[in-house]
């Protein structure tokens, strides 16, 4: 009889436990910014710590696991309004989905931080599918928690063929966001271990025929170091100019291109207790930038 009654007990607990469950997945679940991973997994403003949105990176307040092996479709919310929908691709995979994604199985960022990437289209006419995740609701919808965070942003200022085979990018970072913020430093990396990183500039004519650098990359030691020293401080508003110099590149004739070149930043290598800083915190993420140019 005591152990039929300890039985019952078991099962009453366990029953009230996925109650409460339930209705705390229930509950305000989409108020405020919310992403729902398959048909049960939730992450709203409690489980948030904010939205870097130049890089498009939500941080948890805790870590996760479904990142590892969740499939399916993730819907972003944002006051119990759903603004759009992706997919959840293994990050293995060859299949390029269109629209928002999320890469998994596993994630190239830690248990932290789920990463909403985008794979824009262009059709034959040249129109390109919109990017929703720049929903002005989404950020009305942060700034109630006070989850907003705009991060870096970079640009092309200029692409001069300086010499035979030497070409100078010059990009401005600015740090929007109130935060300062650390970023790679390629004059502090030097130009072979930045590299590892992105796979820098790329030129394309109007034939589609692409022309890029020959920088020999240095590997970190082991592949998942880093160190603060290979990075330097943009205070909060706060721009500045950087200088690339590329003295091997692919030989170019005058023209019109279109240069392509993916800023980097940190990812899995950074652990939750690294990335904030006394003085401000470490950008994570990557930032593709172009522009049409010239060469003389």
């Amino acid at each position: 009889m005591r152990s039929i009654n300890i039985l019952i007990f078991l099962i009453t607990i366990f029953s009230f436990s996925c109650e409460n469950s339930e209705t705390d997945l229930i509950i305000d679940s989409t108020e405020g910014f919310c992403i729902k991973i398959g048909d049960s997994i939730f992450f709203n403003h409690n489980q948030i710590d904010f939205y870097d949105f130049s890089s498009h990176l939500i941080y948890l307040k805790n870590g996760n696991s479904f990142l590892y092996s969740t499939r399916g479709i993730f819907t972003v919310f944002a006051d119990n309004i759903e603004i759009y929908s992706g997919q959840m691709s293994p990050s293995y995979s060859s299949y390029l989905p269109i629209g928002p994604v999320i890469y998994c199985a596993p994630s190239f960022y830690s248990d932290y931080i789920i990463p909403i990437g985008f794979i824009q289209v262009c059709d034959t006419l040249g129109n390109k599918n919109a990017d929703p995740r720049k929903d002005m609701r989404i950020i009305e919808a942060l700034n109630k928690y006070n989850q907003y965070r705009e991060g870096l942003k970079c640009e092309i200022i200029a692409v001069q063929n300086i010499t035979f085979k030497n070409v100078k990018i010059e990009l401005r970072l600015t740090n929007n966001d109130f935060n300062n913020l650390y970023y790679l430093d390629p004059d502090k990396m030097g130009i072979n271990l930045f590299h590892y990183f992105t796979n820098g500039l790329f030129l394309r004519d109007s034939t589609n025929k692409t022309y890029t650098h020959s920088v020999s990359i240095t590997h970190p030691d082991p592949w998942n170091a880093w160190k603060i020293e290979w990075l330097s401080i943009l205070k909060s508003k706060e721009s500045k100019t950087l200088s690339i110099i590329y003295e091997n590149f692919e030989t170019i004739t005058p023209g019109q291109y279109n240069a392509f070149f993916s800023f980097p930043g940190l990812k899995h290598q950074v652990a939750r207790d690294e990335f904030r800083k006394d003085n401000g915190r470490i950008w994570l993420g990557d930032l593709h930038v172009t522009k049409k140019i010239i060469l003389e």
